[in-house]
């Protein structure tokens, strides 16, 4: 009786440990790694964009568009081509992700984009938000008032984007 009992736990260990050294053996990825070079270039990126509201805090006039356009498109492109680097990173595969997309569906959410880093999709929408601004400011010029508005949604995604990116750096 005794030597079943040895037997047994035994069988039930051997493959218990074993599994118990694969899982803590390896290091499960579930964000992408950290790219310094981004994170800085979203960083600059924050103070430009932050130096422009600033510079267009009283409003602008349409007939002044022409002094602001290379500007606008030089924020645009660079807000674009870090969300194209943001993109490029392999994002793990993760049954976490799956789980967090099962809950995002089951409260009627969208679930995460393609596999991307939150990151990536905060820039899209920074790029979106100035487009737009810029486009208002060419056909009418921004009242005081309007501003604000346009710098709140774009602080709200370069917040996301910032704190993401901060995160992989642990």
């Amino acid at each position: 009786m005794k030597a079943d009992n040895f037997r047994a736990i035994k069988i039930f260990t051997l493959p218990l440990f074993l599994l118990m050294a694969l899982l803590t053996g390896c290091a499960t990825q579930m964000a992408p790694r950290y790219d310094e070079a981004l994170y800085k270039g979203i960083t600059q990126s924050n103070i430009e964009i932050m130096t422009l509201f600033a510079s267009l805090s009283s409003g602008t006039e349409k007939n002044t568009f022409v002094t602001r356009e290379a500007r606008y498109n030089t924020l645009i492109g660079t807000v674009e081509a870090l969300a194209i680097q943001s993109r490029a990173r392999p994002m793990p595969e993760s049954a976490i992700t799956e789980q967090v997309n099962i809950y995002l569906k089951n409260r009627n959410i969208g679930p995460l984009q393609h596999n991307e880093a939150p990151s990536t999709n905060a820039l899209h929408q920074i790029a979106k938000q100035l487009v737009k601004m810029k486009e208002v400011d060419k056909k009418s010029g921004l009242k005081a008032a309007l501003v604000p508005i346009f710098k709140n949604a774009v602080v709200i995604s370069l917040d996301q984007a910032i704190t993401y990116e901060s995160f992989l750096n642990r």
